[in-house]
């Protein structure tokens, strides 16, 4: 199954994990869901903490591996989804 970040729940998705990745690198703004975590801030310690609230508000498992490898709120979106319509 491939899922489309173009759709409105994928979108939607990709907003809450983009609010995540402010409240935990304590940003004053939310980041585009394009921005790669590393790139806007994160470390491995923030990974944790990020990864750790996704998967507690988005009722799926979201594992540090998934946030390095997929890097952006909008690609992370996108695994939360399949994870969650399977």
């Amino acid at each position: 199954m491939t899922v489309d970040i173009t759709t409105q729940e994928a979108q939607e998705i990709a907003g809450k994990i983009a609010l995540v990745f402010q409240e935990v690198l304590g940003a004053t703004e939310v980041p585009d869901t394009g921005s790669g975590f590393l790139e806007i801030g994160g470390d491995s310690l923030t990974a944790a903490r990020a990864v750790s609230l996704i998967s507690t508000r988005l009722g799926v498992r979201i594992t540090v591996r998934d946030l390095f490898r997929e890097r952006n709120a909008d690609s992370l979106a996108l695994v939360a989804l399949r994870r969650l319509t399977a």
